[in-house]
């Protein structure tokens, strides 16, 4: 290691100085990444982004964008550096693509692994290699960058002699963060040297050879062109039994788990569904520990689910299942997910019945990651070797397709023979694992275990059932498609015997609401509440469990025509309902509430001028209403307001009194008055008044009783000019002042127009006072309400 650290400095040093490009070794090694870019130990599980090292050990990571600046693009001569893909484009976000020859849609996670080696472009799409499959992606999804633009590429290398897959998910930082054993090293790879590889079965010690091979679909400049390398747990086929029994896998856990971990005391029901649904008891402790990051994470916790089962990328805690067990969750992983999902070949899921990668198995559709399977391995690895290394090389494995090419699907016949009965098909899958039951072919065939449930026959594969029987299900495959890529410890009768009967199996008969949920009243709009309510399922033997937890029902607002709620509760593919009375009131319609302000309240204008009226509202109706203005009791035609509520007096406006009306459409019962008072110019007052005076004396002369009545004439006119208490004089309220006087604010003196001794000068005086005040409020006003 220190070697290695020490040659990767030395090239770095000198490339730097001469600025010459050596692709053959590149100045980043595999080195350990900072504890300060690892975030703390993961808590939850559910919604981060985790890395994982050799022993199993999982933390958060940053979930965040990883763009390398000034990206070189695809180099389309494909002469000099080679290129890398840059998946860690987006946050903790699925990216699509198409595999190469199936055209198949497939899927990964940048943030779990970044890099992919570029092979080339086409109609917008980027060509690739990531975990192991050959696929295009769309050119907006991802960077293509020059090898040295990356400060660090997956690669492995020999540790203590394991085999040791380091893997960046950040492109952008030296060094990396997850790192895996993928069990000892062959012989053919040495310690102190950085290997590359894509698909996990041949390595290269230069970046740009290995490009070059895979552009040509070919392996012969590798390392190992005729030994190509199988991870062995991650090959495995789940249709294969740990020599562990329940104890011994109690005894491991208890040291690798704290007191609260959900994975605790698991072993015996492991290796009891192992034995039932023929599942390998230490390859789903490592999928459970993988996913529940060892029964800490929220999910496991608050829902008893070890696997992530239905915890989707989208909203992976909501989403999750919820059990009344680990128990329970165990086995519908075992029977529902392994047993009739992913190992059933008629499942859209299947793939291959191991672990695998983004090519094959498990791993092209479980999960996003496309190191899951590895990882879930990796974790295999560490338990077996604490356990004493049983369960490692026991069986013998054969691949079918190990340089993807034609990716065709082989037949798994009944017998030995090309008539014989056909029960299934492997699917396109390169790299298709079978676990091989006979070392040497017979009549040309392969015995194989085989991946689906079979009848007691052997001639009809099994949807219904995932009970499994290691001994009596397998089938023949030819061996003109398969390679010996392992050869195994344990024969067909060396296979793993225990002590357990196998019990059977039950079924879900119904299920029954044995409590009534708290609230079965609503009203239209509200949705179904299960609190209180009590769910109790019958099972063929004979006995009840809980499974309140686990119901469903719809989750939709309701409406008055609905009398009852339909919960439903699934077991193994087979669903039973319960029904829960209730009544649902409809909504009461609420009225429309509207109340309308006017401001200003009163407004003192002269002929020609203008004035903007306003509205406070205050409503509680969904809807806004329609305004509508206008103005009563004008004598000109040229008086007008438009629908903003801006008043124009004509300038032949004579009407001393106005009414401007807002109302909430036609015919509506919902008004607001402001009332608008003629200022007369004091040209027309004097006028007025001299006329007036004029008219008096003669009719004083004419009719000498008319001048007694002058002064009760001119007290009616004053009535008449009186104001409303509480409406705006220049801005200022008016308490009950008449026309003819002025508030005491304005003049120390009260002076009435009817009084002959001060009438004209006076009259003058105060109207040209008037007239000045209120224009400069008209005016300041208006520049106000206008900004």
């Amino acid at each position: 290691m220190r070697k290695r650290k020490l040659l990767a400095f030395g090239l770095a040093f000198c490339l730097g100085l001469s600025g010459v490009w050596n692709f053959s070794k590149p100045v980043f090694a595999a080195e350990a990444q900072s504890e300060s870019q690892v975030q703390s130990e993961n808590t939850s599980g559910e919604d981060h982004i985790t890395s994982m090292d050799e022993e199993g050990n999982i933390k958060d990571a940053d979930s965040s964008a990883k763009l390398i600046e000034n990206p070189a693009g695809p180099n389309k001569s494909r002469s000099g550096e080679p290129q890398v893909v840059n998946f860690r484009t987006k946050n903790n976000a699925i990216t699509e693509f198409i595999e190469q020859e199936t055209a198949k849609q497939g899927y990964t996670n940048g943030a779990y692994g970044a890099d992919a080696v570029y092979l080339g472009s086409a109609n917008g799409k980027y060509k690739f290699m990531l975990s192991g499959v050959v696929g295009w992606v769309k050119a907006e999804e991802v960077q293509v960058v020059n090898l040295s633009q990356a400060k660090a590429v997956s690669c492995y290398e020999v540790k203590d002699g394991k085999l040791m897959h380091h893997i960046v998910q950040d492109m952008t930082t030296p060094g990396y963060a997850t790192s895996l054993n993928n069990g000892p090293a062959p012989s053919y790879l040495t310690p102190g040297t950085i290997y590359y590889s894509y698909d996990g079965h041949y390595f290269y010690t230069d970046y740009g050879v290995m490009a070059a091979d895979y552009r040509q679909n070919q392996r012969t400049q590798s390392v190992n062109p005729q030994e190509p390398y199988y991870n062995y747990f991650q090959y495995l086929p789940m249709r294969s039994q740990s020599g562990y029994t329940g104890e011994e896998i109690n005894g491991v856990l208890d040291k690798l788990v704290n007191a609260n971990s959900k994975m605790k005391n698991t072993g015996e029901t492991f290796v009891k569904n192992q034995n039932t649904y023929g599942v390998h008891a230490l390859l789903m402790t490592g999928i459970a520990a993988n996913e529940s990051n060892w029964g800490k994470s929220s999910i496991s916790q608050k829902k008893n689910n070890l696997f992530g089962l239905n915890a989707t990328d989208a909203a992976p805690g909501a989403n999750a299942n919820q059990y009344s067990s680990v128990e329970a969750c165990i086995e519908d992983f075992a029977n529902g997910w392994m047993s009739r999902g992913y190992l059933y070949p008629g499942d859209y899921r299947y793939q291959g019945g191991f672990l695998g990668n983004k090519a094959s198995g498990l791993n092209v559709k479980y999960a996003s990651d496309p190191y899951w399977g590895e990882k879930a391995a990796n974790i295999a690895w560490r338990l077996d070797s604490t356990l004493g290394s049983k369960d490692a090389g026991a069986y013998t494995l054969a691949a079918k397709e190990i340089i993807p090419d034609t990716h065709i699907s082989v037949n798994v016949r009944k017998e030995q023979n090309v008539s014989s009965t056909l029960l299934y098909k492997t699917e396109k899958a390169a790299n298709y694992v079978v676990l091989v039951r006979n070392e040497e072919p017979s009549e040309g065939f392969y015995e194989i275990q085989s991946d689906a449930v079979l009848d007691s026959s052997r001639s009809t594969v099994v949807k219904d059932s995932g009970k499994y029987d290691f001994e009596g299900m397998y089938g023949y495959m030819s061996s003109d498609y398969l390679t010996v890529v392992s050869r195994g410890k344990n024969t067909q009768e060396q296979a793993p015997d225990t002590d357990e009967t196998i019990p059977p199996e039950k079924q879900l008969e119904s299920i029954a609401i044995a409590n009534a949920p708290s609230k079965v009243s609503y009203i239209e709009g509200e949705s179904f509440d299960g609190a209180g309510m009590q769910v109790l399922a019958k099972w063929s033997d004979g006995t009840e469990s809980d499974v309140t937890g686990e119901v469903t029902w719809m989750q939709e607002a309701l409406n008055s025509s609905y009398t009852e709620m339909t919960v439903q509760y699934t077991w193994q593919g087979v669903t039973k309902e319960a029904v829960q009375p209730i009544t649902v009131a409809a909504k009461a319609v609420e009225e429309e509430s509207l109340s309308l302000a006017v401001t200003p309240g009163t407004a003192e204008l002269k002929p020609g001028e203008s004035q903007q009226f306003g509205v406070e509202m205050k409503k509680t109706a969904d809807t806004v209403p329609e305004l509508k203005w206008e103005v009563l009791g004008s004598k000109s035609q040229q008086t007008v307001i438009d629908s903003s509520g801006l008043l124009t007096l004509g300038q032949d406006e004579t009407a001393e009194k106005m009414i401007v009306r807002l109302s909430w459409g036609e015919g509506s019962d919902k008004v607001s008055d402001a009332m608008v008072t003629l200022v007369k110019e004091p040209e027309q007052e004097n006028q007025q008044q001299e006329s007036t005076g004029q008219e008096t004396t003669s009719q004083s002369e004419s009719n000498p009783s008319a001048t007694d009545q002058t002064p009760e004439a001119a007290e009616t006119d004053t009535k008449e000019e009186e104001y409303i208490a509480g409406q705006q004089v220049n801005g200022q309220k008016a308490a009950g002042t008449k026309s003819g006087e002025t508030s005491d604010k304005q003049k120390n003196t009260s002076v009435k127009t009817g009084d002959a001794s001060k009438g004209p000068l006076w009259i003058t005086i105060l109207s040209i006072s008037g007239f000045l005040a209120a224009g400069m409020g008209y005016r300041k006003g208006h520049i106000k309400d206008r900004k």
